[in-house]
């Protein structure tokens, strides 16, 4: 076996020594690429499913949804006799305090979210751009 793969290893160094190099043409370079900028490659754009006008939209009605079942009575309920917004202010008053650490940290906590998520935003759209 291993006299077999000698004599093809000098077979094929006496093939490619009979044969030499062929240099490529003087505008060989020029050509190729020539070729490769006719091909045309799909851009892939990104388009979210819920645009921003959207979340906006869903974010405003969720809220105004919030704010009427806290603070109105629609004079019918599936809930029978229940009014939501006594239900909800005055049998349970709570007297929430926030100590201001935590506010603050919640609020830069948040201000860092959006900043991590505005950078890694870009770097999507660099990703589906190149």
């Amino acid at each position: 076996m291993e006299a077999e793969n000698k004599k093809l290893d000098q077979f094929t160094k006496e093939v490619m020594q009979d044969a030499g190099l062929q240099a490529p043409s003087t505008d060989f370079l020029a050509n190729v690429m020539a070729e490769v900028s006719k091909e045309k490659v799909a851009v892939k754009v990104y388009k979210p499913l819920i645009s921003k006008v959207g979340w906006l939209t869903i974010g405003a009605l969720f809220l105004i949804f919030a704010y009427v079942l806290t603070n109105f009575s629609l004079g019918f309920s599936i809930f029978g006799d229940w009014d939501l917004s006594s239900l909800l202010m005055e049998k349970y008053r709570l007297n929430v305090t926030i100590p201001s650490t935590y506010a603050y940290a919640c609020f830069f906590f948040l201000i860092f979210v959006v900043i991590q998520i505005k950078i890694f935003q870009k770097q999507l759209d660099k990703r589906f751009h190149s």
